[in-house]
């Protein structure tokens, strides 16, 4: 309903006000109530007086448009349009408006509705250190900056390519919706105490400054802003994808929101709100970044339902927090989980310490360390599911006191499920372990434990060597696709049983955007790799692709890399995808490099510690099919059918009704043993258990109601020690 007021308006005000012709030139002063339309052209213009090309005080019920309008400031001082004291003020339709300070700069002026222009390649700048605390008179430059402005909207425009997308100081209640602010050098939106704000749609990806490090950079910085609504963005690729910051000013409640935003491959911190009180995180993907959140002294926050995946240190980190609720998430492949702990105190906070805790409901696996707690206290972890963390599911030190682990399951922890250095007392009630033996456990817990049977579900497999074709249909492959641009359809991916060049199968690729998608290859069942190569093992593959008739591939590349965020980057030409349209090609190099994939390290990495292997390709969004097949090493295991672990198959099992619609049916024999049939996701998040019971024989059938969404689904079955793997399609 507002934006169809907006649009209503708009036209009334097109309709009442007469309509005046102009060439664009310097100190024009526009007055009350005009319709100014700039005739067409390229004009070269510059502000030296920095008052402004189009001048605007004092006045209200401008309509100012400028379709085929291109306005080069030249030397990046000055505004094309700037204005004080105004209101109902309406700019849109400019072609392009580069090389000004600011496109648009107003003070002091309400009702704004700026849309459909591109205002990119305005004041830019590449080094030095961003200070986020600096008001409106040291504004950095770039597209739009309002100052001491209320109510309007910014909808439907281009800005990039400069410091600054839009920058509002002091303002309120604008919304702020469907722009692109991609690849700025500071900022996609900057807000510094501007409250009210509807944020939603955006795309604010790859925000960072080159030569400098990327912490003082953000798609998207709110200092000491309140009440906002986030929602729906593309803040991906940037040096924040938030950075909330309320230093000093914690006594004000931040309360904003933040719902179904991409801020994965941040390389400093997916989301990063300090000192911050009652903020909702839900639904965002703060995954492959340096931390996916950093909340330090951050309280009475809610962290719900978020994606926090492979992140190079903490999934969510807080250093003395308090009263925060974290539910609901998937925090996975990460070196810590979730990690609390009381640092250095900062002056002015000296009081606060980290307490009050409640973790619960989340599925926390994959990890090095699921939870991490130091000096926190009243912490509860409650009902999570604390699977396949490596070092330890739970890990206290440092006089941790009065916390409550309740209600969660442990299993195939490698070292400790809970490890308690501090000196105080654990609570531990009623938790489930999955134990390799009491020698695998140290803890010290007061309460009920219930052990759960080593045997109820299947061990845990350590992959030494990769199979010797790791694209056969026993392995989990999942397309990661950057969001930076276009297209958002969803990537299909399948293994191709009918074009092929190797095995059973090959794996096909199908996206409608082509903004660097990564094919990344895991281990099927309950098997992690962890490889060891040397540097004059070889990687073999064959790749077929379908490009773009004009634009083909642009960038292509491979990664071997840990789970401590370090890889193997081998640059390759992108000639090597186009020659593969509609042809199989075949690649080799040594693990060292050669001309051909050319080697680079990132972070710390060896070959003697490679977790998994992702093949990058990149066209520039415009799409494309992609094949893959017999990806394999030189150091590989020829063994059995699937060729991962001894796992014999179920061969009992049948599905009646495949692919599944609306419930799914099973029937076995069963020969005496405990049975159990879980369902998971590709990723290896559990969902259900369909069936457990033991000393099960005789015919059995099973049905469930099916009530998740179309894909592809991995059933696990268990019969005594032995497992299998099955994937099913629902539709």
């Amino acid at each position: 309903m507002r934006r169809i007021f907006l649009w209503v308006s708009c036209l009334l005000m097109v309709q009442v006000y007469s309509q005046t012709y102009i060439n664009l030139q310097d100190n024009y002063d526009v007055p009350s109530n005009a319709h100014l339309i700039i005739n067409p052209g390229i004009y070269n213009i510059s502000d030296p007086g920095q008052d402004g090309l189009l001048r605007l005080n004092n006045v209200e019920n401008v309509i100012i448009e400028a379709p085929g309008v291109i306005a080069d400031g030249q030397n990046f001082i000055g505004y094309l349009i700037k204005m004080n004291n105004c209101r109902n003020i309406t700019l849109l339709n400019f072609d392009l408006a580069k090389r000004y300070y600011y496109a648009v700069y107003a003070t002091h002026s309400d009702s704004l509705y700026i849309f459909n222009n591109n205002f990119s390649y305005n004041k830019v700048d590449s080094a030095g250190w961003i200070d986020v605390w600096s008001d409106y008179q040291q504004a950095l430059g770039g597209g739009v900056m309002l100052n001491n402005c209320h109510t309007g909207s910014i909808h439907n425009n281009t800005m990039q390519f400069q410091n600054d997308g839009v920058a509002l100081y002091h303002c309120s209640n604008f919304e702020i919706f469907e722009n692109i602010f991609d690849w700025n050098t500071s900022f996609g939106i900057r807000m510094f105490f501007t409250d009210e704000c509807h944020i939603h749609h955006n795309q604010a990806a790859h925000i960072n400054r080159p030569l400098t490090d990327p912490s003082d950079c953000a798609a998207l910085l709110m200092i000491v802003s309140n009440n906002n609504l986030v929602e729906h963005n593309d803040l991906s690729w940037s040096g924040d994808g938030v950075f909330l910051g309320q230093y000093q000013y914690s006594q004000i409640p931040n309360n904003n929101q933040f719902y179904y935003n991409e801020c994965s491959h941040s390389p400093h911190n997916a989301i990063e709100a300090t000192f911050a009180d009652g903020n909702i995180y839900k639904f965002n993907k703060c995954n492959y970044s340096h931390y996916g959140f950093w909340l330090g002294y951050s309280f009475n926050s809610i962290v719900d339902s978020n994606e926090v995946i492979g992140n190079y240190n903490s999934g969510i980190a807080i250093d003395r927090g308090f009263q925060n609720v974290i539910r609901g998430n998937i925090i996975q492949n990460n070196p810590i989980g979730i990690e609390l702990w009381e640092g250095s105190n900062i002056p002015g906070y000296q009081n606060q310490w980290s307490y009050d805790y409640l973790i619960t409901g989340n599925t926390i696996i994959g990890n090095t360390q699921g939870i991490r707690a130091s000096k926190t206290e009243k912490m509860v972890v409650k009902n999570n599911n604390l699977d396949y963390n490596r070092d330890a599911a739970i890990y206290f030190e440092g006089q941790s006191d009065h916390d409550t682990i309740e209600g969660n399951t442990f299993k195939y922890s490698t070292v400790y499920h809970m490890r308690s250095l501090s000196t105080d007392n654990i609570w531990g009630i009623n938790n489930e372990y999955q134990p390799t033996g009491d020698s695998h456990i140290e803890e010290k817990v007061i309460g009920n434990i219930t052990w759960k049977p080593y045997n109820a579900a299947p061990p845990f497999f350590i992959q030494n060597t990769p199979i010797c074709d790791l694209t056969e249909p026993i392995a989990i492959w999942t397309p990661y696709p950057e969001l930076g641009y276009g297209n958002r359809q969803t990537e299909t991916l399948i293994f191709d049983s009918t074009d092929k060049i190797e095995g059973n199968a090959s794996l096909k690729l199908e996206t409608g955007r082509g903004w660097y998608v990564a094919l990344n290859y895991r281990p099927a069942g309950d098997t992690m790799p962890s490889w060891s190569f040397n540097p004059q093992d070889t990687l073999t593959f064959w790749v077929k692709t379908i490009k773009n008739p004009v634009y083909g591939f642009q960038y292509f590349h491979i990664r071997l890399g840990n789970r401590t965020g370090g890889y193997f980057r081998y640059n390759a030409s992108p000639s090597l995808l186009n020659a593969a349209h509609l042809n199989w090609k075949k690649y080799s190099f040594p693990l060292s490099g050669n001309a051909q994939f050319s080697r680079q390290s990132v972070g710390t990495v060896s070959l003697s510690d490679i977790n998994y292997f992702e093949l990058w390709a990149d066209t520039w969004d415009y799409g494309f099919t992609l094949w893959l097949d017999g990806v394999s090493f030189s150091n590989c295991e020829h063994s059995s059918v699937g060729k991962e672990e001894p796992r014999p198959e179920l061969s009992y099992l049948k599905i009646h009704n495949h692919p599944v619609r609306e419930e799914i049916e099973l029937s076995f024999k069963g020969t005496g043993e405990s049975v159990t049939i879980d369902l998971y996701t590709t990723e290896g998040r559990w969902l259900d258990r369909l069936y457990d019971k033991k000393s099960v024989l005789g015919e059995v059938n099973v049905s469930k109601k099916w009530r998740w969404s179309t894909g592809i689904y991995l059933l696990r079955c268990t019969l005594g020690k032995r497992t299998t793997t099955h994937k099913i399609v629902a539709i």
